[in-house]
């Protein structure tokens, strides 16, 4: 699985940048398991979202943050089934996809789309998180319902839980 960092995301998480594997342009990869990730301060505290390049489903944390690539990555791995189970996964649904997952590699590719749909979300999540778990680091709740909101992926208008559980289901 590849996390793509923003510089800010491998700044927080002290990731040197000679660190982050570098990807070629026309990599072959599966998109259902690459995510972009950022960090930015949401009322007032940093806050992690990671974003799924095929499906733009989200994971987000808060509060109690890694700071280093290894806690990081597990953190990830525990964060993936329970935010699909909170999300309103199946177990075989979720377990299909964590089966694919493999060893998590923090790598750098510049994709100004997603960017822009993590910048979209930050901005819109101003208005929305009004669900934080002031005592969990994975935000499961308020990830729940930003997957179930409306996104823009390209020229069309997509629900990343739908999106998610259509490619599950192939």
């Amino acid at each position: 699985m590849y996390i793509f960092c923003s510089k800010a995301l491998a700044d927080a998480l002290n990731i040197k940048k000679n660190e982050l594997q570098k990807m070629p342009a026309d990599a072959q990869m599966d998109d259902l398991y690459a995510w972009h990730g950022h960090i930015t301060k949401l009322n007032g505290k940093n806050t992690i979202i990671l974003m799924n390049d095929r499906t733009m489903y989200s994971l987000i944390f808060r509060n109690r943050l890694p700071r280093n690539v290894d806690k990081f990555a597990e953190l990830i791995k525990e964060a993936i089934p329970y935010t699909m189970e909170v999300g309103g996964f199946n177990n075989p649904e979720i377990d299909k996809y964590m089966s694919e997952v493999g060893e998590i590699i923090f790598a750098e590719k510049a994709d100004r789309q997603m960017t822009g749909n993590l910048t979209r979300m930050f901005l819109d999540m101003e208005y929305t998180c009004d669900r934080w778990q002031e005592n969990e680091s994975v935000q499961a709740e308020q990830a729940a319902f930003e997957n179930n909101g409306i996104r823009r992926q390209g020229k069309e208008y997509v629900k990343p839980f739908e999106r998610m559980l259509d490619e599950l289901d192939n």
